[in-house]
């Protein structure tokens, strides 16, 4: 037997775990080798080789010390949430991953999300238009690094500005569906193009999309609802909507019809408020002449007011597949009170809020507010017979806010959720640029809003 024929032999012997071990043997001296011929010498191959393993022992712990600030924000926050909605991200949670990328983000999208975060911009309409607004400014700004392509590392980078405006508050359906809208947008535009060009073409798409998904879109709905506002008839609506706002300042101003309007709010963010106050400046003086208003509290919405109510409009966060409305919490109990005493109830909501997802309750997918925005605060203008019951209490008292200490009770736990779920049974009709139609009819629009 020759030499040739008993080398395959001995190499069957080995193991495969030896085989790979040779092999690797094999490959370290060839590159020793061509070092040693390129001019480098055995000692400074092991620096380098030492100064390599140093690195990715830094890299390890800097990941390890991240995932440890992440832990501990998670472990200090659920002791203070029920285990129901521990799955839900806080603030706190948020913001922990920001540092890491705040560095590549625009100065635009750092004072957009410092806006969303104190609830400066609030609604689905307005946080969607801003955000668009905003990131016309990162492509304007935005330079194309070398050996890639526009389309392929603008996707990349816009990416990150969103990665950290999530850290102000979470996506609205409308804003995931706009963004998935513009990286599509982004991989359509041809590599011989070039950068200005691409970015003219990209800012012209996102003014289009503001003026066609957001503005015709509003005022198509807003003349399909004015016609179930009747003169001399009773509206109520809850809390702030944009296109709802445009819809009563439309059939005040427009078709001169006198109605009365019943503007139920609740507490933090009292967006009942904004609307009224928003009304008054757009239509002056002749406010009173059109509008009778009646402000009411959410816990004090009686039976006596929805006796003489008409109708109900809803806004909306957004419309799930399966005809359930996604809207600021509260809405779901006007709906179902409305409902039990025969009134219709109509929704007003642009198809860039129409989400493919199914949801059954608001448990599964809702977004936390800070829950120090609804420990009680001091009014600051009080009215004589209210200064005296809290002057009273204060003797009793010294607290000056009865919930101030509320992190240290053990037991007791305050929950800010900012969106409930609407069954379709409790909604009549969703109106929309379409036109006024059923909830069950939300996944036929979906379906032609994608082959568009």
């Amino acid at each position: 037997m020759t030499e040739a024929e008993a080398a395959p032999v001995d190499e069957k012997k080995l193991s495969n775990k030896e085989l790979k071990e040779l092999k690797k043997k094999e490959k370290a001296a060839k590159r020793a080798a061509q070092k040693e011929a390129s001019g480098i010498t055995p000692e400074q191959q092991k620096q380098i080789a030492e100064q390599k393993i140093e690195k990715k022992k830094q890299k390890q712990n800097t990941a390890t010390n991240l995932k440890k600030q992440l832990n501990q924000a998670v472990i200090k926050d659920d002791r203070k949430i029920p285990h129901l909605f521990g799955h839900l991200e806080t603030r706190e949670q948020r913001n922990a991953s920001s540092p890491t990328i705040s560095h590549i983000v625009h100065p635009a999208i750092l004072s957009l999300t410092l806006k969303y975060s104190s609830y400066s911009i609030v609604g689905s309409v307005a946080r969607l238009t801003n955000m668009l607004k905003v990131f016309k400014q990162v492509i304007q700004d935005y330079e194309t690094p070398e050996n890639t392509t526009l389309t392929r590392h603008l996707t990349g980078h816009l990416s990150h500005q969103i990665e950290y405006l999530k850290s102000g508050r979470p996506l609205s359906v409308s804003m995931g569906n706009a963004i998935r809208w513009l990286k599509q947008e982004i991989s359509l535009i041809s590599i011989d193009t070039s950068e200005k060009k691409a970015k003219e073409i990209l800012c012209q798409k996102i003014d289009d999309f503001i003026k066609e998904k957001i503005e015709l879109s509003d005022q198509l709905i807003v003349e399909n609802a004015s016609k179930h506002i009747a003169n001399g008839s009773t509206i109520l609506t809850y809390g702030h909507s944009q296109v709802l706002e445009e819809l009563f300042i439309y059939c005040a101003e427009q078709q001169k019809k006198n109605f009365t309007l019943v503007i139920v709010d609740s507490r933090p963010l009292f967006e009942g408020k904004k609307l009224l106050n928003n009304m008054v400046k757009k239509i002056g003086d002749d406010f009173p002449d059109y509008i009778n208003v009646h402000y009411v509290l959410l816990n004090a919405l009686s039976s006596t007011l929805l006796e003489d109510v008409d109708c109900v409009f809803l806004g909306a966060h957004a419309m799930l597949s399966n005809g359930r409305l996604f809207a600021r919490v509260g809405t779901a109990m006007i709906a179902m009170m409305c409902h039990t005493r025969n009134i219709p109830v109509l929704t007003c909501c642009e198809s860039i809020k129409f989400s493919d997802k199914v949801q059954l309750d608001s448990v599964t997918n809702n977004e936390l507010a800070d829950p120090e925005d609804l420990i009680n605060r001091k009014p600051t203008k009080k009215s004589f017979a209210l200064e005296q019951f809290i002057g009273k209490k204060e003797e009793n008292n010294n607290d000056d806010e009865p919930l101030q200490n509320w992190r240290k009770i053990p037991a007791l736990n305050v929950l800010n959720i900012m969106y409930d779920l609407t069954p379709p049974e409790y909604i009549n009709k969703v109106v929309t640029e379409l036109g006024a139609l059923p909830p069950s009819s939300v996944p036929v629009i979906l379906r032609e809003y994608k082959s568009t």
